[in-house]
């Protein structure tokens, strides 16, 4: 997709690739046939949601929707034949976010090696498992290989099982990753390095986010 192409050129294209009618399109995205036409003709603009909404019903990648939502500029998503561009989200995701809202916090995209990708997960992506990557900050996790300013790449589709590295979600901190183990009614947060203490929740909720897949470090 060209970096200069708007919505409705590119709903345009679209529908011709996919040979949809607009009324093929209303059906599968909950959107009216009515507001579909008249952003064809320029009448009026979709809002973030309906956008989302046609994008997903059209098989978009998280890369075009991105663009699409003006979040990130077409550079940033560059790479090279063999590779994958996995959203980046940004460092300031609010705590409470739900897994399915990550879209508007899209800044960029990180590039890796498919080969990589397939080793670890073998071809899952292609069949439409969502991945994410987040830049981890701090040095809790040292131990396991994730350091400070790594790419962590994670996917909100995969079940974290005790002993995983995940995605977590505490009340009033927000986004950490942790090793997270189950025992009971009780939920256990461990670092991977001794200066900082497992945080243990029993009988409180704690929201795991996503299975973490594996770190990249560029630099």
């Amino acid at each position: 997709m060209k970096k200069t192409m708007g919505f409705r050129e590119w709903l345009r294209e679209k529908l011709k690739e996919k040979n949809i009618s607009q009324f093929e399109l209303a059906r599968l995205s909950g959107v009216s046939q009515s507001a579909i036409s008249r952003w064809l003709r320029g009448l009026r603009d979709p809002d973030r949601d309906s956008i989302l909404k046609v994008a997903r019903a059209l098989g978009a990648s998280e890369k075009e929707i991105a663009l699409l939502l003006g979040l990130a500029e077409g550079a940033l998503f560059a790479v090279e034949e063999g590779e994958v561009s996995v959203p980046l989200l940004s460092g300031e995701i609010p705590c409470g976010t739900p897994v399915n809202g990550f879209e508007e916090y899209i800044v960029g995209a990180v590039p890796l090696n498919e080969s990589l990708l397939s080793l670890r997960i073998g071809q899952a992506h292609r069949a439409g498992l969502r991945l994410f990557a987040v830049r981890a900050r701090g040095d809790s996790m040292i131990g396991k290989g994730i350091v400070h300013g790594d790419f962590v790449i994670f996917s909100p589709d995969i079940e974290v099982q005790s002993g995983d590295i995940g995605v977590v979600d505490i009340e009033d901190e927000g986004l950490c990753i942790k090793q997270v183990f189950f025992q009971g009614n009780t939920v256990i947060l461990q670092s991977a390095n001794p200066a900082y203490p497992p945080l243990v929740f029993v009988d409180r909720p704690v929201r795991i986010v996503g299975k973490v897949l594996l770190s990249l470090s560029f630099h």
